[in-house]
């Protein structure tokens, strides 16, 4: 019987609990319509996510996975059906001629709301996993810093730039001509109309090609590709043609601007769809000549005329620094050397700057040179800008800058220079003259580049290169022909010499009957495989760039370097080499880059050959050997560089490593780079190696006590792969005794999971700690047995005090972030993200250890943390109850961003930690200004976003 009565009792149980499940559907009908609204906006979200990454893999060529197709089919119907089932819900059915809701439909449809939620949330959950979750948003590179003639202003302008916008916004127009005079600011205008229609979001894409004189057909379609994020695979020049001009087409309407046009551009031969092809398509040319803007049938052609006299004087005004406190003689000296560069900006501000703070005898002097200056042989239209600049040549306080503006001027036009190279050629010239190390030598490369471009000679680029305005490049031909320097650049044409000798030369085919006898600089792109015939009429030769410009290595006999017994500075591109032996005849050797070379044997050299290197760069080279020994014969080696390396140095492997335990490191070395599998580090920019001191290492052997050494002097860190049964950085692996890392600008960690926290200091308690004062980037990521950062009991002193970026990812088992102690320490903290952390539940926690009556941390009280903290971004963190707690909150004056997603037990933003009474207290002795930007998403139990007493003091939340 009791069985019976059991058996009944259970079944009544569950009728009842079924009865009330079912209940819920006509009375919490509302709730169900409120979350299918909100997955619905989830849905919508997805897909269009997963729609981007579809269309950006298109355009990549890369065709996605039937499955991503069906998924996005499936959620286009759903949002469709969701739309059909939530305008049913919301048509209000009532019986009982209408005073009472009908419960019955009022089931039926809540059940279908219920189970349709069900489906999205199931649906949703797919669609995520076919977007990849960017841990950094990459922002967009900023514009080519051009020529700054402070001139946009003036009536010419403006004209000018309102006829070219007109033509900009015309639907009706697809080819627009702008044209004028070399040097009179046809670029800068390009780069203004460039800036409004990005502004204005006129176009889905725009794109600035330099063409220049010389037309490089394949440099186009690079440059034009680069911009698209797009890479060509290894075709012909009219298959890559095919390829871009697809491309081109996807974009609903793209703005091209190509500047400097010289003659008729075959848009075909390019890749550029014509006007017919594709309506989209917008093009704007800059050109000197009106009649190239006539043979490529642009339907609008715009004059930009030189400068007014009123307004060369202004510009020139302001580039001198004339102010109502310049003498009378010295504003009159002005005008008539303003109204001598004839209205020219480029000119102007090259002369004005040359003449900035200077004497009133040398104003007198230029003025005389610019009357008198009759150049000879000069072609029309150059001879006003050729007597200005020579006079802001002639103006140059010394002879590094001179000799270093001449070598700017070998470059090709419109080549953005990287600085490092130019610094590298400049030394092996001797322009520096007598320095004691290779480190004083780069100073003053680096000053005399930095008065070029304070003089408006040089311009600066993006990604720390240089340019030189090719009207600036001409002058300075003519000014290195003057003084017997002659300067040849030909890329594409047979080098042409008068009568003299050339000094520098760039070219890409050698002529052989060239006076070679006081050749100082060559480069050369070329197949050629021997040298014998040509570097033997080489003597004076110091720095010479061989670059094989096929898609195969070609083998290059060494032999023939043994003559170039003065050559200073050496760079080989793409050649595969058959030995090092050279080395031993060039005493004056000081600099080796290689860069995507074989290096197939290397025969040991003779022990008392000494190599006199002051600096190697191995750079994406395939390494045969195991032990690449030749390093070790460098005993005065300063600075070495080595990036990637192939073959038996496998960039992923330990060997590469285990190599360097038998390294000596020579004492005179002072900057290094050394990037061993980068591809465990996505943000990382190789470009950057050649800042200081970088080390990056995708496996970290703790007992290589030689990379620990580079490590402890870097001032870069990038590890992944820690081995050796290290639990913390420090003091496991680095020593508080010998100051930690207190080097260290940037660091990294990914990969190792032998790690539990970063510092370790409890058995340093009675000890003063400083640590990372000079920390300016710290990123965590994939640390899967990370559970705390720092271990200590007692305040520490100073770390993390110039930290400004903290990004946090995959850390599942830690649990909170900052305890009070350390985080006050963070006072330059701007941005903080944190993603993937599975069990963090506080971003501050109280410290381990306070003594009673001494916390002041939980009181009501305001506490002064992240006070300049402005971005804060947090995704996928589940357990994470609350971002702030509110004693902080009052000294959050710079924040701005707040962004969360993914985080389903957080329920307020700002959590109430104080006693309720205190909590006004709080936030009155605090200034509070809300964040500008505060977004959401995922967070289904987030109750409140802050509490009252916070509330009533934002008034800017957006």
């Amino acid at each position: 019987m009791e069985c019976l009565l059991g058996f009944a009792s259970s079944v009544s149980r569950d009728l009842v609990c079924g009865a009330l499940n079912q209940l819920r559907y006509p009375c919490c009908f509302k709730n169900f319509v409120k979350r299918l609204e909100e997955e619905e906006s989830n849905l919508i979200i997805t897909k269009d996510s997963v729609q981007k990454f579809v269309t950006h893999n298109k355009k990549q060529a890369r065709k996605p996975s039937e499955i991503v197709d069906k998924w996005l089919e499936d959620a286009i119907n759903d949002v469709h059906n969701v739309n059909q089932l939530l305008e049913e819900a919301k048509t209000q059915k009532h019986c009982c001629f209408g005073h009472c809701p009908n419960w019955i439909w009022r089931y039926h449809v809540g059940k279908k709301l219920a189970n349709k939620t069900m489906h999205l949330e199931k649906v949703i959950e797919e669609g995520r996993k076919y977007v990849p979750f960017n841990r950094i948003a990459t922002l967009p590179s900023n514009t080519l810093d051009m020529l700054s003639e402070k001139c946009m202003n003036f009536e010419s302008r403006q004209s000018a730039y309102k006829q070219l916008l007109d033509a900009v916004k015309n639907n009706d127009v697809s080819m627009i001509g702008l044209y004028g005079m070399g040097g009179c600011g046809k670029t800068t205008l390009a780069m203004e109309a460039r800036k409004f229609v990005e502004a204005e979001h006129l176009f889905e894409k725009v794109i600035f090609v330099p063409v220049s004189s010389t037309v490089e057909v394949r440099r186009i379609q690079e440059k034009i590709a680069s911009s698209l994020q797009f890479e060509f695979p290894e075709t012909e020049e009219m298959q890559r043609a095919q390829i871009l001009c697809s491309r081109l087409t996807q974009e609903k309407n793209i703005f091209i601007i190509l500047d400097d046009v010289w003659e008729n551009l075959d848009f075909g031969r390019i890749g550029i769809p014509s006007s017919e092809h594709h309506k989209g398509c917008k093009i704007l040319i800059t050109s000197r000549s009106e009649a190239v803007c006539t043979l490529m049938d642009c339907q609008r052609k715009i004059y930009l005329p030189i400068l007014t006299d009123e307004e060369a004087w202004t510009l020139f005004q302001n580039k001198a620094l004339i102010s109502d406190a310049t003498s009378d003689t010295l504003e009159d000296l002005g005008r008539l050397i303003s109204n001598e560069c004839k209205g020219l900006p480029v000119a102007i501000a090259a002369v004005a700057c040359s003449l900035k703070e200077k004497p009133e005898t040398v104003w007198r002097v230029a003025l005389n040179k610019l009357r008198r200056s009759k150049p000879i042989n000069i072609e029309k239209g150059l001879i006003d800008p050729y007597k200005c600049l020579q006079l802001s040549y002639d103006n140059l306080d010394t002879k590094e800058a001179k000799s270093l503006f001449l070598l700017f001027s070998v470059f090709p036009e419109d080549s953005e220079i990287p600085i490092e190279i130019l610094t590298r050629c400049a030394i092996g010239l001797g322009v520096v003259g007598e320095v004691d190390s290779y480190e004083e030598a780069r100073s003053e490369v680096i000053a005399a580049k930095i008065k070029l471009v304070s003089c408006c000679l040089l311009l600066d680029a993006d990604h720390e290169c240089v340019k030189m305005h090719d009207i600036v490049r001409d002058v300075a031909h003519i000014i290195a022909k003057d003084e017997n320097k002659i300067i040849k650049c030909e890329v594409e044409k047979d080098v042409r010499v008068e009568q003299n000798s050339v000094r520098y030369l760039w070219c890409a085919k050698f002529p052989n009957d060239l006076d070679c006898s006081n050749l100082e600089f060559l480069c050369l792109g070329t197949k050629m495989k021997e040298f014998d015939g040509i570097f033997k009429r080489m003597g004076m030769l110091k720095v010479l760039i061989l670059v094989n410009d096929e898609d195969g290595k070609t083998r290059l006999s060494t032999i023939s370097f043994k003559t170039l017994t003065n050559l200073r500075c050496l760079f080989i591109v793409n050649y595969e080499l058959s030995d090092f032996s050279f080395f031993g005849g060039m005493k004056n050797l000081q600099s080796l880059s290689l860069y995507n070379c074989l290096l197939s044997s290397f025969p040991e050299l003779q022990t008392d050959v000494a190599i006199t290197l002051k600096l190697l760069d191995l750079n994406e080279c395939n390494i045969k050997v195991k032990h690449f020994e030749v390093i070790k014969r460098i005993p005065l080696l300063e600075e070495l560089y080595i990036v990637e390396i192939e073959g038996e140095w496998d960039a992923n492997s330990e060997d590469n490593i285990e190599f360097f335990k038998t390294f000596s490191i020579p004492e005179t070395l002072q900057r290094y780079g050394i990037v061993l599998g980068s591809n465990s580090f996505e943000d990382f920019d190789v470009r950057d190696i050649y800042n200081g001191r970088t080390l990056l290492l995708n496996h970290f052997d703790i007992s290589n006590e030689v990379i620990k050494g580079l490590a402890k002097r870097a001032k870069d860190l990038f590890v992944a792969t820690i081995h050796g049964g290290a639990k913390n950085i420090i003091p496991d692996i680095f020593q508080i005794e010998g100051g930690g890392l207190d080097e260290l600008n940037n660091l990294e960690i990914h990969n190792s999971a032998e790690l539990e926290c970063l510092i370790d200091t409890r058995s340093h308690s009675s000890e003063v700690v400083t640590l990372f004062s000079k920390l300016h980037t710290l990123g965590i990521e994939n640390m899967r047995n990370l559970r705390v950062i720092w271990h200590c009991f007692l305040p520490v002193n100073g770390p993390f005090e110039n930290l400004e970026m903290f990004d946090l990812s995959d850390c599942p088992r830690l649990t909170f972030l900052f305890t009070y102690v350390l985080a006050r320490n963070f006072v330059k903290l701007k941005i903080l993200k944190i993603s993937t952390c599975d069990e963090l539940k506080y971003i501050l926690a109280d410290d381990e250890k306070t003594e009673e009556g001494e916390d002041e941390f939980t009181t009501g009280h305001p506490v002064q943390i992240f006070q300049n903290l402005q971005d804060v971004k947090i995704y996928n963190c589940r357990e994470l109850k609350h971002i702030f707690p509110a004693n902080i909150v009052g000294g959050l004056t710079q924040l701005k961003v707040v962004e969360i997603e993914e985080c389903e037990k957080l329920d307020q933003i700002i959590g109430d930690i104080v006693p309720s009474t205190d909590g006004d207290k709080v936030i009155e002795e605090g200034t509070l200004s809300s964040p500008g930007g505060l977004k959401i998403k995922r967070c289904g139990k987030l109750g409140s976003i802050f509490t009252a007493s916070i509330a009533k003091n934002l008034t800017s939340l957006k």
